[in-house]
């Protein structure tokens, strides 16, 4: 038997070593989720538990079937004894012991929804291959993942009583010591435990003599708890629940029997960092649990400070800001050479509507944080369940058609064969298969988008809806054009990091080619919409475009021919209005038109700003 990597050993592993321990104290504590880049130590920290702990260890395969997790017709049993018996089962396994997922975000939703559903109700239920599986589970979940591979919803992060954020070692004596030990460990893993076990057997007498129901919780805490909550802007009353359970775990396993405010910050880092809808990636603190309620500062300072550096940049920029004449961006110096170039900063981002266009989106299985997946009808794709066909059966479920039959053997005629299968037993494999779809921005960076600073809040529109298109794990692109061309500014990729940085940095200035801009799109997404992978090109611009292709035609007519060969082309095309003010040309519109495009306002992207109209609109009809 392979020995596991003692726990103790895990260089800088307090944290989990916490997680892992408050999880096997509470009852109440049903999963622990463990997140950071490969090589930082997730899994081994998580098999680690078993030295702490006599409680067994079952893991949870990637490709895991509804039929495994729950388990279904047992196919021995039904040839040899012609009854329906239960087939041994993950969760039935588990009862009573630890469960280990690596790369739980690699995972189908719908089972690790399932195992987190059984996991707090205390028992699984379901419906496989035609009989009731059903039984107790008390199980404490470990998984782990790396963020990079896709990460998990916001809806499926709050089902995690606790989350540990693993970061990777960046001192050279860190890196060095975590070398020796892993050497140490291979060299003679026997000898390498044994020199840990006191600080594992430490850990565990720990846990074993904790008792947390009996731990008191004063009165003062719930409102401590629902203050830090609500300052996080923590949605439901999970991440309350959650830290409530790991102060009384805490205090048990420091041996106390009335909780304090260590045990508080111990609970909020571990349970509501990764329900937090506000925190800036930066952030690695918590905040303090208030002692006394905050002084109100005095009027001038308040109207100060809500004043952002973003409002305030603005502002200064709006007092230098130069005119764009008639709008056409034709802003030229009298010696003929352009206009010099301005840089602006970001705007404010906000959560992004749904801005695609339900057509492209509607044969696939949409997922937050993770790569979008579509049914396969040629056979290719990862097989995640099965189907009783209709018709001409091209892709057999052997197994699922085996235990289909596996109840009837003993009444059919086998003349020599082992298992019998006849057409109504026949059952079909489902497949599906990635399908990320290619969302380029075509962004205008003429002159006229400096009016008003347009640019401002164009930027961070773009970065919002990049934002978006990252949580789908959807390949993103940037196009720029601006004087006399278009420049592909980032070819379509995963790297949003590497956009964002090139949108900061983006001049402003010079005449439209608004033409070159749609060609260049046009360019670089063809080849996907001839093979089928139904590309999106998100057009920000006023669509006051006035340069043409170099010949003698009217720009006008170049837009036209070019806006026309996109529209036939297949490639699925969205133009955002960067036009503000009450007095619009509409000549954005006049662009969606010539391209059969979508049409959407600049502000209209924005959903909070929506979810505000609605509202409004709702309590003026209420009012009636």
């Amino acid at each position: 038997m392979t020995l596991p990597f003692p726990i103790s050993a895990v260089h800088k592993g307090d944290r989990i070593r916490q997680a892992i321990s408050f999880g096997l104290i509470s009852p109440d504590v049903h999963s622990i989720l463990i997140r950071g880049p490969p090589g930082t130590g997730k899994s081994v920290a998580a098999r680690g538990a078993s030295c702490i702990t006599d409680l067994r260890i079952v893991e949870i395969p990637v490709g895991t079937t509804r039929e495994q997790l729950l388990g279904s017709v047992d196919i021995e049993s039904a040839v040899r004894e012609g009854r329906r018996k239960v087939s041994d089962s993950i969760l039935s396994r588990a009862d009573g012991g630890i469960l280990i997922a690596d790369n739980v975000n690699l995972l189908s939703s719908d089972i690790l929804l399932e195992i987190l559903d059984s996991l707090e109700r205390g028992y699984y239920h379901g419906e496989v291959g035609g009989i009731t599986s059903e039984g107790g589970v008390d199980s404490l979940l470990v998984a782990t993942m790396d963020p990079d591979e896709g990460d998990l919803g916001e809806h499926i992060l709050d089902r995690f009583d606790i989350c540990v954020d693993v970061e990777p070692m960046s001192f050279q004596e860190d890196r060095r010591e975590v070398i020796r030990r892993v050497l140490d460990f291979e060299r003679d893993p026997a000898s390498f435990s044994r020199r840990y076990s006191e600080d594992d057997d430490a850990i565990r007498e720990r846990i074993d003599r904790s008792d947390c129901i009996s731990v008191e919780v004063p009165d003062g805490f719930h409102s401590m708890i629902s203050a830090i909550c609500t300052e996080m802007h923590i949605e439901g009353h999970r991440g309350d629940v959650a830290v409530l359970n790991v102060m009384r775990a805490s205090a048990a396993f420091d041996g106390r029997e009335v909780v304090n405010r260590n045990d508080l910050k111990r609970a909020v880092m571990l349970c509501l960092q990764h329900r937090r809808r506000d925190m800036p990636p930066e952030a690695e603190s918590e905040p303090e649990p208030p002692e006394e309620p905050p002084e109100q500062p005095p009027d001038d300072e308040s109207q100060d400070r809500d004043q952002s550096p973003d409002d305030q940049g603005e502002q200064v920029q709006s007092e230098t800001q130069v005119s764009d004449g008639d709008g056409d961006g034709d802003s030229e110096e009298g010696d003929g050479r352009q206009a010099s170039e301005r840089t602006f900063a970001v705007g404010e981002q906000f959560d992004v509507t749904d801005y695609i266009p339900p057509e492209s989106r509607g044969s696939r299985n949409r997922r937050s944080g993770r790569q979008d997946t579509s049914i396969s009808k040629d056979g290719s794709g990862r097989a995640v369940g099965y189907i009783i066909p209709r018709g001409k059966v091209r892709d057999v479920a052997l197994v699922a058609s085996i235990r289909a039959a596996a109840p009837y053997q003993l009444t059919r005629d086998h003349h020599g064969l082992a298992v019998v299968l006849e057409n109504g037993d026949l059952r079909e494999r489902v497949r599906v298969r990635r399908k990320g779809t290619t969302v380029l921005f075509v962004v205008d960076g003429s002159g006229s988008m400096g009016a008003q600073n347009r640019m401002v809040a164009v930027k961070g529109a773009i970065l919002s809806m990049l934002t978006d298109a990252y949580r789908r794990r959807d390949y993103v692109g940037l196009v720029i054009f601006r004087g006399d061309g278009a420049e592909t500014v980032l070819p379509p990729t995963r790297s949003v990091q590497i956009a964002c940085r090139s949108l900061e940095a983006l001049p402003t200035g010079g005449r439209t080619p608004l033409s070159s801009g749609l060609r260049e799109g046009y360019r670089i997404l063809r080849r996907d919409a001839e093979s089928g992978l139904e590309p999106v090109m998100v057009v920000l611009t006023d669509g006051k475009g006035n340069v043409g292709d170099g010949s003698d035609r009217p720009a006008s007519q170049v837009l036209s021919e070019t806006a026309g060969v996109i529209a036939d082309s297949g490639i699925r095309t969205i133009v955002v209005d960067t036009e503000v003010g009450l007095v619009r040309f509409g000549k954005a519109l006049d662009l969606a038109a010539m391209m059969e495009s979508s049409y959407v306002q600049l502000e209209d992207l924005n959903a909070e700003h929506l979810s505000a109209s609605v509202r409004s609109a709702l309590s003026l009809f209420e009012d009636r």
